[in-house]
């Protein structure tokens, strides 16, 4: 479960000075390494490489924009948000209005992804991992905070290699899409038309029955077919559109909490509170005293 040699050089591009270095604690299972970053940077090209490159914002906050696939995507990044870099993939980014920023970032191995492919081949014998700007999970975040907390007491490899195998699990079981097929199926074009009704309902109920008669299909088959496209239900996909969206609004709008939960689809604050915090680890109002 060796580290690629491009994952140990790679940081000979990164403009931030390097703090944490699993490396020199004797780990070989995973890379992990942590970064006070410069305010701003007009252009960076990260090196390809042929393992799973996650970043995980542990302090700070700045506006990113990153090209991925030939597009330019932008966000604002704050504590606890995460990007990803696929296997062999170049990402140029920028960014400017940097406070604090601090960021953990995390090498995984290819070796390892393939073992637990390996362990279970229909897991993801078509896998496409995943490459974005912004994905936001608490669980990814609990794991590489473990991770670092571990590096910085020398816990045996026993520790990392046991962390990034679950790692390695969860990204294949949440975040790993299905490269497309050559030619797009009707069953496709019915589960696009429900995913462009959930992206157009944040802010109202939406029922399996409407998403069902929207794309012509049964429940059950929706539900069988979103899920082996997607690698989640229509109803966590919305979840997390409006999660997203409420991050969005929080950062970049004054609206009230209260607001924020009505534009989101939340009759009650407090419940889109919850939510709020289940997916990034903060409530809303903390999240908005950190980029603040």
């Amino acid at each position: 479960m060796t580290i690629a040699s491009t994952s140990l050089g790679a940081h000979e591009r990164l403009k931030g000075s390097l703090g944490l270095c699993s490396w020199r604690t004797g780990w070989r299972s995973m890379l992990l390494r942590a970064y006070d970053e410069p305010e701003e940077v007009d252009d960076l090209v990260t090196a390809p490489t042929t393992d799973q490159l996650i970043v995980l914002v542990t302090n700070g906050s700045c506006h990113i924009e990153g090209r991925y696939a030939g597009r330019w995507h932008q966000s604002r990044y704050g504590l606890g948000d995460i990007g990803m870099t696929a296997p062999n993939e170049e990402v140029q980014l920028r960014w400017h209005k940097g406070r604090g920023l601090q960021t953990l970032q995390l090498h995984l191995s290819s070796a390892i992804l393939a073992d637990v492919v390996h362990l279970d081949p229909t897991r993801a014998a078509n896998a496409r991992l995943p490459n974005q700007l912004l994905r936001p999970d608490p669980v990814v975040a609990g794991v590489m905070l473990g991770l670092r907390r571990a590096a910085e007491i020398r816990t045996s490899e026993l520790y990392a290699e046991s962390a990034v195998t679950f790692l390695a699990s969860h990204l294949l079981q949440f975040h790993a899409g299905r490269h497309p097929p050559a030619h797009t199926s009707v069953d496709d074009r019915r589960l696009i038309i429900v995913d462009g009704q959930l992206r157009e309902s944040l802010d109202r109920q939406v029922t399996l029955d409407q998403l069902a008669g929207a794309a012509g299909l049964s429940k059950f088959h929706l539900l069988r077919s979103f899920k082996r496209r997607y690698g989640e239900t229509p109803a966590q996909r919305l979840n997390r559109y409006r999660m997203e969206e409420g991050r969005r609004l929080l950062s970049s709008t004054r609206d009230t909490i209260t607001v924020i939960a009505f534009a989101c689809g939340y009759e009650n604050p407090t419940h889109f509170a919850t939510a709020f915090r289940r997916m990034f680890g903060l409530s809303p109002r903390e999240y908005r005293r950190s980029i603040r």
